[in-house]
């Protein structure tokens, strides 16, 4: 009789230890009977159910591989901004106003992506906020529509090039000077460090805008308030990579009256160059989230800072033949 209570006690005993794994079983039972019911593979997720293996990324945050994962911050404010209309133009404005408070800069722009944000500063600083301008676009007859690509062509120079500019390619910091001309009208950049330094202060010399392309820039997040301390007209970091916000969302910082342009020469705005790359208001508040939800947490270990070693532009050498600048074929055509 002992040995027989002895036996249910443990018996008893190991029931109780699974409980949480049985009701865990029961609940997936459960599921896999509703998701049957409405057609779903129990088994699968939404990928999978497409016929599209998802993938353990141990490469980065490449944009093939779909960016980065997002914050459960971001998930859930772009949820909630999802269930309400709103005015995308105020939307944006305060946007700009939240950015300006945790970056030190004038304001800020959600864009689409990082290189939706080298077309919307290409427009500004070629069209401004001239209604009549922004309409004439990408026809750039009787503007400043040169732009010095420093170090040369760039794999998305393209989202310069269909706004109407034609590049002036250089190849060092030192040759910018000589290349300003009465048709400047912005010096694009991916160079940190030094040579960004001088850069910045041949470009403040010549009054030409200067736009730096730092779009994996964030880790660290330094970086977001370094280059509003440095004064530099423009910035961008891509949204959907370190910094986990929207794989189709962009920062554009800098100076307000390049930002305001900016924003008139992009969606919503009908005939607008930049109309197409709209950007909706769940990854305004979903990117925003982004920024806002980086600043409580500590620095990444072992990311290359403004000082570091490898620049935006050399990672992109690694896999992107260049062409020279003598090279008719990279002018605008």
């Amino acid at each position: 009789m002992a040995s027989r209570n002895n036996a249910n006690r443990r018996g008893f005993m190991k029931m109780l230890a699974a409980s949480p794994l049985l009701a865990q079983i029961a609940a997936q039972g459960l599921y896999e009977k509703s998701a049957a019911a409405i057609g779903l593979d129990p088994r699968g997720n939404v990928y999978s159910r497409l016929g599209v293996k998802t993938v353990i990324n141990c490469r980065g945050t490449w944009t093939y591989l779909s960016g980065s994962l997002q914050f459960p911050e971001v998930r859930a404010a772009q949820e909630e901004a999802g269930k309400h209309f709103v005015n995308v133009v105020e939307l944006q404005q305060a946007a700009g106003r939240r950015l300006a408070e945790l970056t030190g800069a004038e304001s800020g722009l959600i864009t689409s992506g990082a290189a939706g944000a080298m077309a919307a500063a290409t427009a500004a600083c070629i069209a401004g906020a001239d209604p009549k301008k922004i309409w004439q676009l990408p026809d750039v007859s009787g503007m400043k529509h040169e732009v010095i690509m420093v170090g040369g062509r760039s794999p998305f120079d393209s989202a310069i090039r269909l706004v109407g500019a034609k590049l002036v390619l250089v190849e060092k910091p030192e040759e910018i000077a000589n290349a300003v001309t009465a048709n400047t009208a912005m010096i694009y950049t991916t160079d940190l460090g030094d040579k960004l330094t001088r850069e910045a202060a041949i470009a403040k010399d010549r009054g030409v805008p200067l736009l730096l392309d730092d779009a994996a820039g964030i880790p660290p997040v330094d970086n977001i308030k370094l280059y509003a301390k440095m004064k530099l007209d423009l910035y961008t970091f891509s949204g959907g990579k370190g910094l986990r916000g929207p794989q189709c969302s962009g920062l554009l910082l800098g100076r307000k009256d390049l930002i305001d342009a900016a924003l008139r020469n992009c969606s919503p705005f009908e005939g607008a160059v930049c109309r197409p790359m709209k950007v909706g208001k769940e990854e305004i508040i979903g990117c925003l989230t982004a920024v806002e939800r980086w600043k409580p947490l500590p620095h990444a270990a072992g990311h290359v800072g403004p000082g570091g070693s490898r620049t935006h532009r050399e990672r992109l050498r690694e896999k992107t033949p260049r062409r020279r600048s003598g090279d008719r074929g990279t002018q605008h055509r």
